[in-house]
């Protein structure tokens, strides 16, 4: 059957890898930070530059909120929203990761104001997971 596609697709125009990606800052590896670490990321996870700039604490909010902890609730949030995606394949070890999930963090955007932004969350068994906006994917 690859054979077949390679035949109708041809050969790739271009190809853009990962490593490029986080090389040209439109994806920011935080697989190394003690947050991944800590929300259960075992594999490489990586944010989307729009999402990196959601996580960046708005000005005003200094002493209110910071870069780690805005960090931690994304991938806390990811992992918990993960886990709730595989209970629902059920308990057998061979059912196949979710490759997608949609979840919801609530973001302090001003001293007053909340926003719920949903965000995606990636998986391919090749490179890892990737948190992203809905309209970055």
């Amino acid at each position: 059957m690859e054979q077949e596609n390679d035949q109708f697709f041809g050969e790739p125009i271009s190809v853009y890898s990962r490593q490029q990606a986080i090389e040209d800052g439109v994806l920011v590896d935080v697989s190394d930070t003690k947050e991944a670490k800590e929300a259960g990321f075992k594999i490489p996870v990586c944010l989307t530059i729009g999402v990196y700039e959601l996580v960046k604490a708005p000005e005003g909010l200094e002493g209110l909120q910071d870069f780690t902890g805005r960090l931690w609730d994304v991938l806390y949030m990811a992992t918990f929203y993960f886990k709730i995606a595989r209970r629902k394949h059920g308990a057998d070890p061979e059912a196949p990761n979710p490759s997608l999930v949609e979840y919801p963090v609530i973001f302090q955007v001003s001293r007053t104001k909340q926003a719920t932004v949903k965000l995606w969350l990636c998986f391919n068994e090749y490179e890892g997971f990737t948190i992203m906006k809905p309209e970055e994917y």
